[in-house]
C-alpha cells in the first residue's frame, strides 16, 4: 500500500507546479492578443522583459500558463524549443502589408524543458 502512495503522492508533487505572477500583468490581454495583430501585446511587452529573471528556469506548462499558446513554435537541436510571441502586427494580420515583419518575443527551452533565454527581437 505504502508503494501507491509514494507513487500519488509524486503525481500530485509534479502536477502542481506554481503559477508565474507578475504585477500588472494583464494575462487576458496578452492572450487575446494572438499574433499582435490587436497591438495589446506592446504595451505588455515592457512589463515582461523588465521582469524576464521570473520566467528564467520555468517550465513550458507555466509559460502556457501565463502566455498562453505561443503563435510559433521551433525544435532546434539537442532538444532546445522556442517559443515565439508575436508582439505588433506584422504579416501575420489581415491589416498588415504582407512583406513586414512585426517584432517578437522569443524564450529559448533548454533540453530539460526550462527557459534558457528570453529575447525581444524589435
Amino acid at each position: 500500500m505504502s508503494r501507491y502512495l509514494l507513487i500519488s503522492f509524486f503525481f500530485v508533487a509534479v502536477s502542481c507546479t506554481p503559477s508565474i505572477t507578475i504585477e500588472g500583468f494583464d494575462k487576458q490581454a496578452w492572450v487575446n492578443d494572438k499574433g499582435g495583430c490587436l497591438g495589446n501585446r506592446k504595451d505588455l511587452i515592457d512589463l515582461l522583459i523588465e521582469n524576464k529573471s521570473t520566467l528564467m528556469g520555468k517550465d513550458q506548462d507555466q509559460i502556457k500558463t501565463l502566455l498562453g499558446k505561443p503563435d510559433m513554435h521551433e525544435i532546434y537541436r539537442r532538444s532546445q524549443r522556442f517559443y515565439i510571441y508575436s508582439i505588433d502586427p506584422g504579416s501575420n494580420c489581415e491589416n498588415n502589408m504582407a512583406d513586414k515583419k512585426g517584432s517578437n518575443l522569443t524564450l529559448r527551452y533548454n533540453a530539460l524543458g526550462k527557459v534558457h533565454e528570453v529575447v525581444y527581437y524589435k
